[in-house]
């Protein structure tokens, strides 16, 4: 992926939201299992950075799992 811009990554960030709540329509109301998941998907993208320094390609796995970071982060925020 390119660099994208302010709009676009918000874009990006709203419809990675969409998605998770379809996939994942059922989300934790406890505080300790909401952050664990934001956790999880932060090792996954520290885990595609790894393998994209090392391995090279595009950004595309580091992208997707950024927008998983932050999916999870706004329902952490947002689902109460």
């Amino acid at each position: 992926m390119y660099k994208l811009t302010d709009e676009e990554a918000l874009e990006l960030s709203r419809l990675a939201l969409i998605k998770a709540r379809e996939i994942h329509p059922r989300y934790p109301s406890d505080l300790i299992h909401r952050s664990a998941i934001i956790n999880e998907e932060a090792g996954e993208l520290t885990q595609a950075c790894i393998n994209h320094y090392y391995f090279g390609g595009d950004n595309v796995k580091t992208d997707n799992e950024a927008l998983h970071v932050i999916a999870t982060a706004l329902r952490f925020l947002t689902e109460r």
